[in-house]
């Protein structure tokens, strides 16, 4: 993918960012992705998403690793029907192995040791998303700063 290898979001408006397709992070992912890339394309956001459209079998996410803050997976139908997942896939989970087939998104804690991410069998095209809040832009373990990380809470419905 010639010149897709950086990053090239557009901040358009304060807290607008035109997002510009650029190879993903997994080398195994060829088809261009977008990713909003939280502190990167706005420095006090601390979002960052990418998303990609899985077209084949593929494993991603190798070696095994962790991170210093929490992640979401989520692996729906492509943009005809957001429900429908027609896939085999496996994920590492800590010492599990979960198997799916259906739409989801696995929440994986922060320091859980986790993937690959193993496409086996791909009948539709699907999106894959992977979700972060951190100020670090980076998934990779190699790449992430030793800075304090960013505290959220949930707040709990009031009954």
């Amino acid at each position: 993918m010639a010149g897709m290898d950086d990053l090239k979001n557009v901040v358009r408006e304060p807290n607008v960012v035109e997002l510009k397709p650029w190879k993903s992070i997994h080398d195994e992912i060829q088809a261009p992705m977008v990713t909003g890339l939280g502190p990167v394309d706005i420095p006090e956001s601390v979002l960052a998403m990418g998303f990609a459209r899985i077209t084949e079998p593929v494993c991603m996410g190798m070696p095994t690793h962790k991170h210093p803050f929490d992640q979401w997976i989520y692996l729906i139908g492509d943009s005809e029907n957001f429900g429908e997942l027609d896939a085999d896939i496996e994920m590492t989970l800590g010492d599990k192995i979960i198997k799916i087939n259906y739409p989801c998104y696995i929440f994986i804690p922060k320091n859980v040791m986790h993937c690959p991410l193993d496409v086996k069998r791909v009948g539709k095209p699907f999106i894959f998303i992977d979700a972060r809040v951190t100020e670090e832009a980076s998934v990779r373990p190699a790449t992430v700063k030793k800075s304090p990380q960013v505290k959220y809470i949930a707040k709990k419905k009031e009954e």
